[in-house]
């Protein structure tokens, strides 16, 4: 069973697109008291990102972090994602950043987390230097683990996404940055994940490119995307969307039978699929059924 903590964190995500300002009241006034330092953690990236990304209310949410930074359940790992938030939300805001006793994992890190902060607040250009930043420090470290790459692959891949949703909304600015960071995204999962981390990159990748109207690598990242699965007798669901970005792909190109052969492809994944992976896919897949012959 779910804890008061835990389900006012789920209700507070479930909110915070469409009321940050109300998300940001509760958690100064209603948040249940933290059971552990994990839920410490979760209230410290929950508090970058409403009082960072949606609200740029850069003061507000370092007083919130530093005042936590005395919590008993403050163990050395939160205390850690406290300087990094802090440091993250002063790096977005173009503030002096104390970071002179970071470790290169802070450093990457509150770079990474500033750059997610940016594409939030719609600057791509600032987004941009502090990820060549971070990825440069990377870079550096010949030794770095998969350990480090990992906060990178992840703000990469909330950015990607976040930029590719804006669609026609997107300046020339943010579509070269979704292309940045689609790559890069795939870069850092090669190093930080498995097989499926890297595919569903090629996915990121395809769509990123098919966004931008750019068909000819646009099916090459699909065609990874699927040749990923087939290599690693990938589950139904993963099938599913491989050819969904295929379909999507070979419709734009205008080559119908490769469309046709890749939604009736996705159909048939579909039918595999467990009832609530099902509803994940079927507006996904309307889309598909509903595209010109």
């Amino acid at each position: 069973m779910a804890s008061a903590f835990d389900t006012f964190l789920q209700q507070a995500w479930a909110d915070h697109a469409e009321q940050p300002e109300a998300v940001a009241r509760r958690l100064r006034t209603q948040t249940p008291a933290p059971q552990t330092p994990d839920h410490l953690a979760a209230v410290s990236r929950l508090v970058v990102h409403v009082c960072g990304e949606h609200l740029g209310a850069f003061d507000d949410g370092r007083w919130r972090l530093n005042a936590l930074r005395t919590h008993p359940l403050a163990d050395v790992d939160v205390q850690s994602a406290l300087r990094v938030g802090v440091a993250a939300l002063s790096l977005a805001e173009r503030a002096s950043a104390a970071r002179k006793n970071f470790t290169l994992d802070e450093l990457i890190r509150s770079e990474g987390a500033a750059a997610a902060i940016c594409v939030g607040r719609e600057n791509s250009e600032r987004a941009m230097e502090l990820l060549r930043s971070a990825r440069h420090r990377l870079a550096s470290a010949p030794d770095a683990s998969a350990a480090t790459h990992r906060p990178l692959a992840i703000a990469c891949n909330n950015m990607l996404w976040e930029l590719h949703e804006r669609g026609t909304a997107r300046s020339a600015a943010d579509t070269r940055a979704m292309l940045d960071v689609a790559a890069a995204s795939r870069l850092h999962w090669s190093q930080a994940g498995t097989w499926l981390e890297v595919e569903r990159a090629d996915y990121g990748l395809a769509l990123a490119y098919l966004s931008a109207d750019m068909l000819d690598p646009a099916l090459r990242f699909g065609s990874q995307c699927l040749a990923g699965c087939l290599a690693n007798n990938a589950p139904p669901y993963e099938h599913f969307y491989a050819h969904e970005a295929l379909a999507r792909v070979q419709h734009a190109r205008g080559d119908r039978p490769a469309r046709a052969g890749h939604v009736a492809a996705a159909q048939a994944a579909f039918m595999s699929l467990a009832a609530d992976d099902q509803d994940a896919c079927r507006s996904p897949l309307a889309a598909l059924q509903a595209m010109e012959p």
